[in-house]
């Protein structure tokens, strides 16, 4: 595909869904033995976002869903693509599958699920971008959505890994640029990779009685993350241009409130160009990509046009996987 056709592509609209209890982290500590202000004092979570009754991946990522066609004034039957990836959904029909029946789409609709856990978005985004600069597609939905707090339970996992988790959704409309369309964003290049390196921070396997068994060296982890997505943010600037004081909004990975600190300290910018969304929501792993680029084209919104900054895009997966790219303001 040609280069141009490939960079006309936008971000036309955006939302978020979050699991409906807001739950204060002092109460997660409780639930899995830890001491009480744990999460707060070592990892900067003041409440995790859990679902309610009735809540799971498919009414967070419809309701995420809908309000992105709403927003964009968009038809379901409009379009031709779901693009879904979650980390907690494992049944059958698949995530996509289930989102196409439930928003009515047309039956030529394609659906289709993929992989990468924390890095499901920007995979997501990759395959959407492709098939619309092919000529594939007009209109595609791409979809997140993740329910922890069924699957990391106390009686499964251990609070150090388990309670960093939350529960939401996002969803974003992407469509080829058209003449006249100034609203949006532009979606740039995207970059990945894999440090296996580093795959043995994190390894969860299911056992035979139930539980998972995690393997999970938190320093380690802390310091691998960190360290590559300021490479990663690094590759992001250098491929395109855009230096990173430019940036209006990093909708990073967000593994807890303090790495995010520290990232930003490494990066050389301001704390508040990362929205705090692991503060209030906890780590939503395919989800909290998209939960924070959400918040910038939110903000980016508020801001006149002439006046947005581009935003920078990078996450992790387990194994070490990588990703990142950027979006430009299409005023």
């Amino acid at each position: 595909m040609s280069l141009a056709r490939a960079t006309n592509i936008l971000v036309s609209s955006s939302a978020a869904s979050m699991g409906s209890r807001a739950i204060p982290s002092e109460e997660v500590d409780r639930a899995f033995g830890m001491p009480i202000g744990k999460l707060r004092g070592r990892a900067g979570i003041e409440s995790l976002a859990y679902a309610a009754e009735g809540e799971n991946e498919l009414a967070l990522g419809a309701r995420a869903a809908q309000e992105a066609l709403r927003v964009a004034y968009c038809a379901p039957q409009q379009l031709d693509w779901i693009i879904a990836t979650s980390e907690t959904h494992h049944d059958y029909p698949s995530l996509a599958a289930q989102l196409h029946s439930r928003l009515l789409v047309r039956e030529d609709c394609g659906a289709l699920d993929v992989g990468g856990a924390c890095l499901g978005l920007l995979n997501a985004f990759a395959v959407a971008q492709s098939l619309l600069a092919a000529g594939q597609a007009q209109t595609i939905a791409v979809v997140t959505a993740d329910v922890h707090s069924r699957t990391l339970t106390p009686d499964r996992v251990a609070g150090e890994f388990g309670g960093l988790f939350g529960d939401g959704a996002s969803a974003f409309l992407l469509r080829r640029a058209v003449a006249g369309q100034s609203d949006g964003f532009r979606l740039g290049d995207f970059l990945f990779g894999c440090a296996g390196h580093y795959a043995s921070a994190i390894q969860v396997t299911g056992s035979q009685d139930g539980r998972l068994d995690v393997q999970f060296d938190g320093e380690a982890l802390s310091r691998a993350a960190i360290t590559r997505m300021e490479k990663v943010l690094a590759a992001v600037e250098l491929r395109s241009g855009i230096p990173r004081a430019a940036v209006g909004g990093f909708a990073t990975h967000q593994p807890n409130p303090r790495l995010v600190a520290l990232l930003a300290k490494q990066c050389g910018v301001s704390p508040e160009v990362f929205p705090p969304i692991a503060k209030t929501s906890g780590n939503l792993g395919s989800s909290m990509c998209g939960a924070a680029l959400h918040a910038c084209l939110q903000a980016a919104a508020r801001q006149p046009r002439g006046e947005r900054k581009p935003i920078f895009l990078a996450s992790l997966g387990p194994g070490l996987l990588f990703g990142g790219g950027w979006l430009t303001p299409h005023d």
